[in-house]
């Protein structure tokens, strides 16, 4: 039964990637929300919460590849992308695959001595990020890292508060839709970095991206009408399976949570829809003592056990509830199994 299982899902897959996911997603469903930002965005942000339909995610990523093309970068060009894995990651990361460019997740929490590692390691020619995530300054820390990485000769970055030597890329990405993009023989790779370690780049492609999505969907089998809430903010493969690559594989709204506090998770949680809530699996305990446990609209629960993780008690003891662990080897491998 398994090999059937893998035979069937290797023929699913054969010819897909995120690019042909987000335009059927558009034409079937254009005005359906994709992606939501969470309640208490501003405080740590000071971006108005909003949210973008299939159509308008299209039409910024669109807008953000033809601005990429721009600057004529080689075929398969590394771009650096620092900011939580919210809208602006996520359009960033589909930009640049679109472009034919490959897009290289930076750990928010390194230091500048190990992003400039990261950096100079993928020879970045282009980076992109947000301003403001709580008390860091990506677009300043990028900044900082194109003035000595030499081969990164583009520094763009999202929302208002974009400081002098950065390009604005809300302002400029309403001007970019006259611009060509480039023909592509083949996909780009995406690029990932261990956050503990910060070992890489390792890459992945989107292909193994929308396996283990898939895996994952088998196991919750998530309704269009759900939504996932995810609160894990760095660029992982298990981050991106179970949250961006998970939600444009089954057309299911993402809800990238960031920065958090509980009221705010339970914000998301609140409106009588289904959850399919991703974890880190350190956070278990603390969800199992919760009043949230045993909220009806939690349809499953997905824990990311990452290397040095020890399991501890209480678990979640809901016999209705689907629980997925996905045990990471490295920033590139994981394990995907249901309780």
């Amino acid at each position: 039964m398994r090999a059937e299982q893998d035979d069937a899902a290797s023929a699913l897959l054969d010819g897909l990637d995120l690019d042909t996911l987000l335009k059927a997603l558009t034409r079937s469903r254009g005005y359906e929300a994709s992606l939501r930002d969470p309640p208490g965005r501003r405080s740590w942000s000071d971006t108005i919460p909003t949210s973008l339909s299939f159509m308008q995610l299209e039409e910024r990523v669109d807008q953000l590849a033809r601005l990429l093309a721009v600057n004529h970068a080689q075929p398969g060009a590394t771009v650096a992308i620092l900011a939580p894995l919210g809208p602006e990651a996520i359009v960033a990361i589909l930009a640049s695959l679109r472009a034919g460019l490959s897009p290289l997740m930076l750990p928010l929490h390194g230091n500048e001595l190990e992003l400039l590692a990261l950096v100079e390691a993928s020879n970045a020619v282009m980076a992109l990020g947000v301003g403001r995530v709580g008390p860091l300054r990506p677009l300043m820390v990028l900044r900082n890292l194109a003035v000595r990485a030499f081969g990164t000769r583009f520094v763009g970055g999202f929302g208002q508060d974009v400081p002098d030597g950065v390009a604005p890329l809300d302002a400029l990405m309403a001007s970019a839709g006259l611009h060509p993009l480039p023909e592509q023989s083949g996909r780009p790779v995406l690029q990932v970095v261990d956050a503990l370690s910060m070992a890489g780049p390792l890459t992945v492609s989107e292909r193994d991206v929308l396996g283990k999505s898939l895996e994952i969907s088998r196991l919750l089998k998530p309704l269009a009408s759900s939504r996932i809430v995810t609160t894990l903010v760095g660029g992982d493969l298990a981050a991106l399976a179970a949250g961006p690559g998970m939600a444009l594989l089954t057309g299911v709204e993402l809800l990238p949570l960031g920065l958090f506090s509980l009221g705010d998770l339970q914000a998301c949680v609140a409106g009588g829809r289904n959850v399919h809530l991703v974890l880190p699996g350190a956070m278990e305990p603390a969800l199992a003592r919760s009043r949230l446990a045993a909220d009806p609209s939690l349809a499953s629960v997905v824990l990311v056990h990452r290397p040095g993780d020890g399991r501890s008690l209480p678990a979640l003891d809901r016999p209705d509830l689907a629980i997925v662990d996905i045990d990471v080897r490295s920033a590139a491998e994981i394990d995907i199994s249901r309780r």
